[in-house]
């Protein structure tokens, strides 16, 4: 345990530490994951946000501050079972469920069915007739109609920006940025495409659609953005054959969303992608 730094860094990982501490002997990956669910729903904590995962809901955040935690050897891991090390007084006890394993898992579930739509134990946990409710829940966000959405993750976690493309039945992401790296957890390029394919959404990078880094380097103004924007657009042409690829994305995934940084399309060259795809295919759009 490092001695000049008693606590780990961030808030939310202090909050995790502090709720595996109060669990005196020890608790399973997938319960801990569960139980700062129901926690994080009941008491609407902002520490963790989740999506709906083979097991119901999952946070991959949660899952790499536990793997910072054991690093740091703050905890410890052996197999799927962890436990805090160290002896601490307890400051702070947090509102635990007692279930533990399925019944835990049914209970996440029952109270909270939309994070059971990508389960894979549906069958396991309950009977055909109970079954049904959740594959009804799962309907309720399939769609049929093919559409071009746009989303930047500015201001998003990666669980919320997972959700967003989840609900909206978002088959591929389309990543339009030249360089695929972000210090935000889950938004480089490896770690969102393995966090994509967990959750059942495709991923696909286009670097050629990009802009280069020092094209951006000196935006200050609208006028600046317009003026960029304008000197993508003329560049376009040259792109055919990877808006092309686009448009093949689209006809053959119908419903993939154009990825960029930029919350707003308009401060971004993916609205000019968009644009030209619209304009030339007669597709439907829209930004998330």
């Amino acid at each position: 345990m490092p001695d000049k730094n008693p606590q780990p860094t961030y808030k939310r990982q202090r909050f995790l530490l502090s709720f595996i501490r109060q669990l005196k002997d020890g608790v399973t990956a997938t319960d801990i994951q569960k139980l700062v669910f129901i926690y994080t729903m009941h008491n609407k904590s902002e520490f963790y946000n989740f999506v709906p995962y083979r097991f119901g809901p999952y946070s991959f955040q949660l899952a790499e501050d536990i793997d910072i935690l054991c690093r740091d050897n703050y905890l410890s891991k052996e197999g799927s079972y962890i436990q805090a090390l160290g002896r601490y007084k307890l400051e702070t006890l947090f509102p635990v469920m007692s279930e533990r394993g399925n019944s835990l898992i049914k209970k996440a579930y029952i109270e909270y069915p939309y994070y059971a739509i990508n389960s894979e134990i549906l069958e396991n946990l309950f009977n055909e007739n109970e079954t049904v409710n959740f594959i009804n829940k799962r309907k309720e966000y399939s769609r049929q109609e093919q559409m071009l959405f746009t989303i930047g993750y500015e201001g998003k976690n990666i669980e919320s920006f997972m959700n967003t493309l989840i609900q909206n039945d978002v088959h591929l992401i389309c990543d339009v940025r030249k360089n695929p790296l972000s210090r935000k957890f889950g938004f480089s390029k490896t770690k969102l495409q393995h966090i994509a394919d967990r959750v059942k959404i495709k991923y696909m990078h286009i670097p050629a659609l990009g802009i280069d880094s020092d094209k951006r380097a000196f935006l200050n103004s609208e006028n600046d953005y317009r003026c960029l924007f304008a000197d993508y657009a003329k560049h376009l042409p040259a792109l055919k054959m990877q808006l092309e690829d686009v448009y093949s994305l689209l006809i053959s995934n119908k419903r993939i969303a154009l990825m960029c940084y930029e919350l707003k399309p308009e401060m971004c060259h993916r609205h000019v992608i968009r644009d030209y795809i619209v304009n030339t295919y007669k597709t439907g759009s829209t930004d998330l």
